[in-house]
């Protein structure tokens, strides 16, 4: 074993250098500015509308004072002419005219196009509502007229959620202070003959001009956010204004549909009219610049420029905070998102000056400073996980070794691991990101862990122990026959090469953004070690990493837990924050199939974890680790004993979490995912070397499913396929082909992990239990017939196991019914068919036999 030792420790001395990056400081300015091609025009514009269809900028309408400014007497000329900017171009060019001028109207993108909103010219107010999109062939703006809003609106604020655009007007007529009320929604998934407006309960708020709205999620779903807007006056014929500083949640799930709720937030620090706001990351919000009216006193000609501040609100913590500065303050235009940039296209700066410029900026990769401390400890805990590799190697002369670790694994060793297994990144990230997001309804979904252990003792692990099986699917090759054993294996393979990528991407993910790492070294690194361990420790390595793995997780949980709450000011502080912020709700009754309540939860998720308990290869090899049946019923036992309090530690800490962020508003890392609050919190809160052990820990949780993964295609690949339909093979070339096996399952994880973090999954726990109940319903109902019934056959299971293939693959593509529900639904469906398909076939006797 010179050489793979030699090439282990080579490797990790490479990656020590990689892992030693120059320390960096959180950056807080959000945008680095610079000029893109000017407005094409040595006029700039105010109120024009602007974003992005088929990758190019559309931009246009607008209104400006191209002789001389109004305290000179100059005219306000509207425009209708609209211009686009391509990729690499270096100048705008012409796409041809709105068909009138058109200004201050609101604007919002769709995948058909930018849908235009009312709007107004020099002499009237419009209720249009045009559809603009880029034809490339043509080099022009198709226009697609849409039905007419409800009323006149111009200064109008617009968002769209899924396929519906909500409008709250702003002003109904030139006249001042004439403001229209209301609230509008327009479906554009119905068919073209069936869209109408919808006039929705107005708000529970003044009638307003030039409110900023802006889509993000709060958590649970979209919602549209309305801050701040100008009420406008008239007294002896002089008009008055009044600026607002309040703001506003729509939420389009609550309350019935399609009325949605009104909701009062967190104000922001200062008045935001005519500003203009993108959604940024998972759930902050970025509103740009902002008029509040503090120079109304003076005559145009004396007042300065409008504020040049950004602010950053927090969806999930209502919070605001300081943002940084844009380099000159912008009103009356977008901010438009574009080939990586935020992009603000002209504006006005001051009452009547509109200058030409086209601003916009990359936001920054902020990273905190991780220490050198920290990063001495990741490095000394990753190269002692590559040392179990190599020191469980010497135990690995055999397929018995290297599948079953010669079943010489401690029941509590065992125990940990099946713990462990399931624990993964996802859970250890994803978990205290949900109570931080949403609440603790998911919670008792952690006690059917428990309840599922006696069943799994005591009917499962006999039939497993007793045949002396190496995979689970040798069980099904017993009861019902060889289709039987492929298809179960076969699922379990393609179940774990999903899986794979989303244990990789997690931690790369926290560790890239909070240590400065490229995400892509991040994967590589979890990846290749990883592998290198298995491949030369085989299911002992992976045991007793996974056992140092669980211990230092729940340790640093702990610690995190302790430090978030001491920081808050103690349990009852804390409790008060996240009751206030609705995060302690535990249960929820009201509802149906399509949300997720309580009763939907609990039974989703024991049906959601029967198939990982009782028959993925995964966790199953555990129980054949052990000396004997006693020994592996104790390890069962303990895993869920362990789930319960776990559980309720993954809740506390994502709802101390949210109390502490609550407190420290400025702490949260402006854009950040939302799965990254924990690792945030770990490198920047915790100690030194502490950090670096818990971080360290979320690489050995990510390396500890990967290389369970790996290693249990590799042993069911081998032997559910090579041993099986090639026998009479010596056992060192069945250890070969594992051993093979094992490395590219370690590259496909990695790469597919690669892919992964190009593409933005909001919530990767959901994502995952998705998958889950896709993929591992039907395998699950074949075992419980296998082991509950005497008359199911292999002909009634595989049409049992197809049946529940596609009434899951409806249920998740088909309709709105909630994920919970997937895996009971599949399961049931494949239990109910394959029985019956049975009762109609030929029943042959239950074998006795042991099967290779």
């Amino acid at each position: 074993m010179g050489l793979p030792r030699g090439l282990a420790f080579a490797i990790v001395g490479a990656l020590s250098v990689a892992l030693m990056p120059a320390q960096q400081q959180a950056d807080r300015d959000v945008l680095r500015w610079s000029d893109l091609p000017a407005w094409p025009d040595v006029v700039g514009i105010g109120g024009p509308f602007a974003g992005v269809h088929e990758g190019v900028l559309v931009a246009g309408g607008g209104a400006s004072f191209p002789s001389a400014p109004p305290w000179q007497g100059g005219a306000k000329v509207f425009y209708d002419a609209i211009f686009v900017l391509e990729p690499g171009a270096a100048s705008w060019r012409p796409a041809g005219r709105l068909q009138h001028p058109l200004a201050y109207c609101a604007m919002v993108e769709t995948e058909a196009g930018l849908v235009l909103l009312g709007g107004c010219d020099a002499e009237r107010v419009y209720d249009d509502v045009i559809r603009l999109s880029w034809d490339a062939e043509r080099s022009v703006c198709r226009r697609e007229q849409l039905p007419a809003l409800p009323a006149a609106t111009a200064y109008c604020a617009a968002g769209r959620i899924g396929d519906r655009i909500y409008v709250l007007p702003g002003q109904r007529s030139k006249a001042a202070g004439d403001l229209a009320s209301g609230f509008w929604c327009l479906d554009l998934g119905r068919a073209a003959d069936e869209r109408r407006w919808v006039e929705l309960d107005p708000p529970p708020f003044a009638p307003r001009a030039k409110s900023v709205a802006v889509v993000q999620s709060d958590g649970f779903g979209p919602a549209l956010f309305v801050f701040s807007g100008e009420v406008t006056s008239s007294s002896g014929g002089e008009p008055r204004y009044e600026y607002l500083d309040d703001a506003w949640r729509f939420d389009p799930a609550a309350g019935g549909q399609p009325g949605g709720r009104w909701r009062a937030i967190a104000p922001p620090p200062r008045a935001l009219a005519a500003g203009s706001a993108r959604p940024f990351g998972q759930s902050h919000v970025l509103v740009f610049s902002g008029s509040r009216g503090a120079e109304l006193h003076l005559p145009l000609e004396r007042r300065t420029g409008f504020s040049k501040g950004i602010l950053a609100y927090h969806t999930i913590t209502d919070t605001w905070v300081e943002a940084g500065e844009m380099p000159l303050g912008l009103v009356t235009t977008a901010a438009v998102e574009w080939q990586g940039d935020i992009v603000f296209v002209s504006g006005e700066v001051r009452p009547g000056v509109r200058p030409p410029r086209v601003l916009g900026g990359p936001p920054p990769r902020a990273a905190a400073e991780f220490g050198l401390v920290n990063h001495i400890v990741l490095l000394l805990y990753l190269a002692g996980v590559v040392w179990l590799g190599v020191h469980f190697a010497r135990r690995g002369a055999s397929t018995d070794d290297y599948f079953l670790a010669g079943r010489r694994v401690p029941w509590w060793a065992a125990g940990l691991s099946i713990f462990g297994t399931m624990l993964s990144a996802i859970t250890f990230l994803s978990v205290p990101a949900v109570g931080f997001a949403t609440n603790c309804v998911v919670a008792p979904s952690w006690l059917t862990i428990l309840l599922l252990a006696p069943i799994v003792a005591a009917f499962y692990l006999p039939h497993l122990r007793r045949l002396q099986v190496t995979t689970a699917y040798q069980y099904l090759e017993h009861r019902f026959g060889v289709g039987a054993r492929m298809v179960g294996s076969l699922a379990f393979m393609l179940f774990q090469l999903g899986r794979m990528a989303i244990v990789v991407y997690l931690p790369a993910l926290a560790l890239t953004t909070f240590t400065g790492l490229d995400i892509y070294l991040c994967i590589a690194i979890i990846g290749v070690l990883a592998t290198v361990y298995t491949v030369l420790g085989g299911i002992e390595a992976v045991v007793w990493t996974d056992v140092v793995q669980v211990l230092v997780l729940l340790g640093g949980l702990s610690v995190a837990l302790v430090v978030a709450v001491v920081d808050v000011g103690g349990v009852d502080a804390t409790l008060e924050a996240a009751g206030a912020g609705g995060k302690l709700t535990l249960w929820k009754w009201d509802g149906g199939l399509v949300e997720m309540t309580t009763w939907v939860v609990v039974i989703g998720a024991f049906f959601l974890n029967f198939g990982p308990y009782t028959t993925d290869q995964a966790t199953v090899q555990r129980y054949l680790t052990t000396q004997d049946e006693r020994g592996a019923a104790r390890g069962i036992w303990l895993n869920g004993l362990l789930s319960v309090p776990a559980g309720l530690l993954f809740f506390g800490l994502g709802i101390a979490l949210f109390a502490w962020y609550q407190k420290n508003p400025e702490a949260l890392a402006i854009g950040m995912k939302t799965d990254e609050v924990l690792p945030l919190f770990v490198a920047t809160r915790l100690p030194a070397g502490i950090a670096g052990l818990v971080i360290a820990g979320v690489f050995a949780a990510s390396m500890s499913s990967l290389d369970s993964s790996m290693h249990g295609i590799a042993t069911a690949y081998t032997t559910d396929f090579h041993r099986r339909f090639r026998p009479g093979l010596s056992d060192s070339r069945y250890l070969a082909v594992a051993r093979i096996v094992t490395v590219a399952m370690g590259m496909t994880g990695t790469l597919a992990a690669l892919w992964l973090a190009t593409n933005d999954v909001s919530s990767l726990f959901f994502f995952f239990q998705k998958l889950l109940g896709l993929v591992s319903s039907g395998v699950a109902g074949i075992f419980f017939l296998g082991v509950f019934t005497s008359r199911s056959n292999q002909t009634g299971v595989l049409c049992g196991a197809v049946a529940s293939t596609v009434v899951v693959s409806w249920l998740t593509f088909g309709t709105d019914v909630h994920f919970y529900v997937y895996g009971a639904a599949g399961m049931l469906t494949c239990i109910v068919v394959g029985y019956v398909v049975s009762l109609v076939t030929t029943a042959p006797a239950l074998r006795t036999a042991s099967t290779p």
